[in-house]
């Protein structure tokens, strides 16, 4: 090898060698432009151009295009989504309004394109810090004390990064810009990436609302490129204690807000125990504050004051306070300052007892007395009854009742509850019985004072007297009247007793029914025991439920079972006001019945029965007693006669008729029909019908028709399933009403009686009176009335001659002949 050959490889060697390191350096600089544009906003930033695939959002402007993508052809044209068709023009900025999508040179799927979007702010955050810039709490939209808030960041996420920067503005209560103010030495108000933050010092700003904004430090300043949130800032001299109501009824709950506070802050709500009611004992104190809303505990400290912790949301906190336990005077209510989680809630109230600690607010609350009244009773009271006792009680949680006869009031009943409505009812309560000694006063008849007290009255005199909860215990008439009471007159009465047993006509069938139902009242009874006693001395007995509501009782279908057929006797008995079944209970009365001796006659068993209750000496039993016959199935016909003609016995009836048949019987309606048949001489139905419908005098009523019926002899048969009865009746053309038609037989009539009377009575001397009288008269007379009356009436069945009647002729006749022997005398 050559020296010339040499250094011609040296040099070429130098020559690569030197191409190598420009490379290098040319695609350094490459790599650092590509990375400085990553990182570097467009907005007039001619290092950070739009290439394609880059997103541009809607209302962006001052951006540079890249040369080889779209400076020679920024027109571009939509190829997706809802921008499809639509143009895009890079050489201004884009519209607001500009349709979100993939723009592309020419619209092709495979040319440079851009995204349009909508810029967003998606987050706004503000931190409270700690002295080492540990997040405590987010307080955005909340609050914060000025002590707390030298130590703030403002984090926000956006989408436009690479658009341009984010600009945080902080705002007092009268809307002044005051973000210089309030940066962080060596912060800035600008964001160049999503998630990083601004720090801020409130601490020494006055207490009030700061609104702080994030949006684009730039164009991007508009729509959802905007999100502003507040933060309250707080100062221990503005918190403030607020009342629902400046005034309660004694036993309402009322609603007190701990007003400009910071949030998670604890404060204590306190009354003094000078306000409590007399004698309130350490339970009831505890329920002065109500755990409900923001309260995180309440309590009482015994001896200074009951006591609530709440807990501040955003700048408020709510509680409430029972007023039931409180005096009826002006109550002072008062908040101390606030204290952390961290704090000890037991040194707080040590400091309040001690004085070290200030109430840094106060309210009053008028407390007065609420009313009560009494709905029922009424009025009057039935001893051992079960009645509901209700009315209502404004601003009472519970109430008591009590008795008074001439002394002081005496406990009944205690701890009813009050509803919502202010409304209290006890059911069922039996106001002779109680658990309590004071339900004794009702016990006997006579007048009493019936009395509803506030239970908290109650409680405190009986705290007083030193009588533990549950007791009996009395109220003097004073103190019943100091509290929140009424009263009113009760008359107390004893009960009665009732009782009707359901038999038809005084029987009751073996055979078909065999059982009896009874129903009554029996008022101040539970229960009543229902006997029966045959002739022979079979007993049966059972006991009904007496209905609390209305003191009646309805005992149906009881079986006789083996009682003899004869008289019955049937008894309801009841234990009266002393509830003693003579010298027993009601189990011993109903077994009574089934141990007794069977040689006794239904007569001794019944006088023993007496002796037993009724007749017991010092007894209050009460009893009623009817008999009835037990014996068979009956059922007979009575009557016959043609409807609209009521008669008794057996009656004929026209054949354009309908035959009423009446009878009685022993069966039980509804449960029993009796049908009745009209029968011809061959015992053939002609007709027929039923019923099942009567009362309990068993008096039945069937109508049968005579349509298929011809004049002549039937019999009427009924039939109760156990039974028949016959009667025969005639069906006849028609009935003889005794000459209720007026218009039938006046000429014969006329004619027979005046030629009688006329000529026996009056032929010697009355003839010439009775000649023109009776010829002038009858003449007139029967010739006008027989004639008109006639000829309208009985036209088609007058059987007289034409002209005058027969009567009238006869007479005219008999005149004639008078006068003709007169002249011969």
């Amino acid at each position: 090898m050559t020296t010339d050959n040499i250094t011609y490889r040296e040099k070429g060697r130098a020559v690569l060698l030197t191409a190598m390191m420009v490379l290098s350096v040319v695609a350094m600089s490459a790599a650092f432009v590509g990375g400085a544009a990553a990182v570097n906003e467009r907005y007039d930033n001619p290092d950070s151009p739009v290439v394609s695939e880059d997103t541009l959002f809607q209302g962006e402007d001052d951006f540079v295009l890249e040369g080889d993508d779209f400076e020679n052809r920024p027109s571009l044209e939509g190829v997706s989504g809802n921008a499809e068709g639509e143009l895009l023009d890079l050489q201004t900025s884009i519209p607001e309004s500009q349709t979100p999508g993939r723009y592309s040179k020419g619209g092709g799927s495979d040319a440079d394109y851009v995204y349009v979007q909508t810029a967003r702010v998606t987050d706004l955050t503000v931190n409270n810090l700690d002295e080492n810039e540990e997040i405590i709490s987010d307080v955005d939209g909340s609050s914060i004390s000025t002590d707390d808030a030298g130590e703030m960041e403002v984090v926000v996420d956006y989408n436009f990064d690479k658009a341009e920067l984010l600009e945080v503005v902080v705002e007092d209560e009268d809307g002044s810009d005051i973000t210089n103010q309030v940066l962080q030495d060596g912060e800035s108000d600008t964001i160049d990436d999503s998630g990083e933050s601004v720090l801020i010092d409130l601490s020494d700003e006055d207490a009030g609302e700061y609104t702080i904004t994030a949006q684009g430090s730039e164009n991007l300043d508009f729509g959802d490129a905007v999100k502003t949130t507040t933060v309250e800032l707080t100062t221990d001299d503005d918190v403030g204690l607020e009342l629902s109501d400046d005034s309660a009824t004694r036993g309402d709950n009322v609603q007190y807000t701990v007003t400009g506070g910071t949030d998670g802050a604890y404060h204590l709500v306190v009354i003094e125990e000078s306000e409590f009611r007399d004698n309130l004992d350490k339970e009831n104190a505890k329920g002065i504050f109500r755990y409900v809303d923001d309260t995180n505990a309440v309590g009482y400290e015994e001896g200074e004051f009951a006591w609530a912790e709440v807990e501040m949301d955003g700048t408020t906190a709510v509680g409430s306070i029972e007023t039931q336990y409180l005096d009826d005077s002006s109550i002072d209510i008062d908040v101390y300052e606030s204290y952390t989680a961290g704090d000890s809630r037991t040194d707080q109230i040590a400091d309040i007892v001690s004085g070290d600690a200030e109430s840094v607010d106060d309210v009053s609350l008028d407390v007065e007395t609420g009313d009560i009244t009494i709905e029922s009773p009424d009025g009057t009271y039935v001893v051992g009854s079960e009645i509901d006792v209700n009315g209502t009680a404004t601003g009472s949680d519970e109430v008591a009742i009590f008795a008074r006869d001439n002394s002081d009031w005496e406990l009944v009943a205690e701890n009813i509850n009050v509803d919502s409505d202010d409304t209290f009812e006890e059911e069922d309560i039996t106001l002779s019985d109680t658990e309590y000694e004071g339900s004794d006063v009702f016990s006997l008849p006579g007048t009493y004072r019936f009395g509803v007290i506030d239970q908290s009255d109650a409680d405190e005199v009986r705290n007083e007297a030193g009588i533990d909860e549950g007791n009996f215990y009395t109220i003097g008439t004073s103190d019943f009247n100091q509290g929140t009471s009424t009263s009113s007159s009760l008359r107390v009465v004893e009960g009665d007793l009732t009782a009707e047993f359901v038999t038809i006509n005084g029987e009751i069938a073996e055979d078909v029914d065999g059982d009896i139902d009874v129903n009554g009242a029996a008022r101040g009874e539970d229960e009543v025991v229902i006997a029966f006693v045959d002739d022979r001395g079979r007993t049966y007995a059972t006991t009904a439920t007496v209905d609390s509501d209305d003191y009646t009782f309805d005992e149906e279908d009881i079986s006789l079972g083996d009682l003899s057929q004869g008289t019955v006797s049937a008894h309801v008995l009841s234990d009266g006001r002393d509830e003693t079944w003579g010298n027993g209970d009601i189990e011993d009365m109903v077994n009574w019945f089934d141990t007794r001796s069977s040689s006794l006659s239904g007569e001794q068993i019944r006088s023993q029965l007496a002796d037993k209750t009724v007749d017991e000496s010092a007894s209050d039993d009460r009893m009623v007693t009817e008999t009835f016959r037990y014996t068979d199935a009956s059922t007979t016909i009575e009557s016959i006669y043609p409807k609209g003609h009521e008669a008794d016995g057996i009656n004929p009836v026209s054949d354009d008729g309908t035959i009423i048949v009446e009878g009685s019987t022993n069966l039980q309606p509804n449960d029993n029909t009796i049908t009745v048949e009209a029968l011809d001489e061959n015992d053939e139905s002609k007709e027929i019908n039923s019923t099942d419908v009567w009362d309990t005098d068993g008096q039945w009523t069937v109508e049968v028709s005579t349509d298929n019926l011809d004049v002549g002899s039937y019999t009427i048969e009924s039939d109760d399933g156990e039974t028949t009865d016959r009667a025969d009746i005639e069906i006849v053309d028609e009935i003889d009403t005794g000459g209720e038609d007026p218009g039938e037989g006046d000429s014969d009539d006329n004619s027979d009686d005046n030629s009688d009377d006329n000529s026996d009575d009056n032929s010697d001397e009355n003839s010439d009176e009775n000649s023109d009288e009776n010829s002038d008269d009858n003449s007139d007379e029967n010739s006008d009335e027989n004639s008109d009356e006639n000829s309208d009436e009985n036209s088609d069945e007058d059987d007289s001659t034409p002209g005058f009647g027969v009567g009238v002729a006869l007479v005219a006749l008999l005149g004639a002949a008078l006068v003709a022997l007169r002249r011969d005398n």
